[in-house]
């Protein structure tokens, strides 16, 4: 059993790594320039048998009822309705499974109390998009040690779990850098609409574009500033930003599609539409239309409901076997294969893989 349990582990490494290659094959012409970047993951993928322990299964996952929760930073948030649309349409093929969402608002000491809370209550596994990695990094360890497996999405903890699905950052940032450079002929000024002040996807993003900026040396960021993803506070710095430079500004990075959706207002109220390339990144409808209409460039969009049901499929595996996750030693990490989307290509995001 134990012999199997370690394949299994072997075979879902695998097959996510794999698939992330043939996506990244299949859009090669969107691959970002080669550069070494093993440092700027949060974890790198778990050999079988690295730090892997068994136990006892207490539970048929087949025939015993099972209660899962799913902890976003906001349930508002599009993305994070997509992703629990998928991990409930993944979970729904086991009828004995049950999901609740709990909303901690963005306050992440609310969201390590919700953790506490459902490892009092005996969930059987939790989905958890972390606030912060600190803050969550006691409460995370308190679910694994209680044999509740914690599968992370797009942000993991500071601590060993069972499995983090992530979108990838820092390519994304140097894909939008290679972009920009490509639109610009290599010269040019630049803002970045900047994530909230210590959000580990916005520095992930931002080095990985700082980092492909250096190979286009006629490119120059003018200015930064946070808007904390939010739309409204986008569209106030961009306009704060078109003051202050009416006429240099040639394109925009934010740091998410919302606040590119705000950058883009804020362009089209000047009446600048279609000077100033627009790029965001995750991909949400709206960002999409807004791709449709010109009022922004491009994004990097990832299918957040697939990442969602990739999350479900994890878990589950976990559950069907008798891996012991609280012995991990690293996190393994799955990275959704992105697809860098501008008006030559947004028609190929159809209805069905909108967000």
């Amino acid at each position: 059993m134990k012999k199997l349990a370690a394949i299994l582990v072997s075979l879902l490494l695998v097959v996510s790594l794999a698939a992330c290659g043939s996506a990244n094959a299949a859009n090669a012409n969107n691959a970002p320039a080669e550069e070494k970047t093993e440092e700027k993951t949060e974890t790198t993928p778990v050999a079988a048998g690295e730090g892997l322990g068994f136990k006892d299964r207490t539970k048929n996952p087949y025939e015993d009822p099972m209660k899962f929760a799913w902890i976003p930073t906001r349930a508002s948030e599009a993305n994070a309705t997509a992703w629990g649309n998928g991990i409930r349409e993944e979970l729904s093929y086991w009828s004995n499974t049950e999901l609740n969402v709990f909303d901690p608002e963005g306050d992440a000491e609310q969201q390590a109390k919700i953790v506490s809370d459902l490892v009092a209550q005996g969930y059987d596994g939790i989905f958890l998009q972390t606030i912060n990695p600190q803050t969550l990094a006691a409460s995370v360890e308190e679910a694994e040690n209680a044999g509740i497996p914690v599968v992370c999405i797009n942000m993991g903890a500071d601590t060993p779990h069972a499995a983090l699905v992530s979108m990838t950052d820092f390519e994304a940032g140097q894909v939008i850098a290679d972009r920009i450079a490509e639109e610009l002929g290599g010269e040019g000024n630049v803002v970045v609409i900047q994530a909230k002040v210590g959000a580990v996807r916005g520095i992930n993003l931002e080095d990985g574009f700082q980092a492909q900026l250096k190979n286009y040396p006629g490119i120059k960021i003018l200015d930064e500033q946070p808007a904390d993803w939010n739309m409204e506070k986008a569209q106030t710095v961009m306009n704060d930003f078109l003051t202050a430079y009416p006429d240099q500004i040639d394109a925009v990075f934010a740091h998410n599609d919302q606040m590119a959706e705000g950058a883009g207002m804020a362009v089209q109220a000047a009446g600048k539409t279609g000077e100033i390339y627009i790029w965001g990144a995750n991909g949400e409808t709206k960002a999409l239309e807004y791709i449709e209409q010109g009022i922004i460039t491009g994004t990097v969009y990832t299918n957040c409901k697939d990442q969602g049901k990739t999350a479900a499929r994890i878990m589950m595996l976990y559950l069907n076997s008798n891996i012991d996750t609280s012995t991990f030693t690293k996190t393994p990490v799955t990275k959704m294969p992105p697809i860098t989307v501008d008006a030559s290509n947004v028609s190929s995001i159809t209805p069905d893989m909108r967000w």
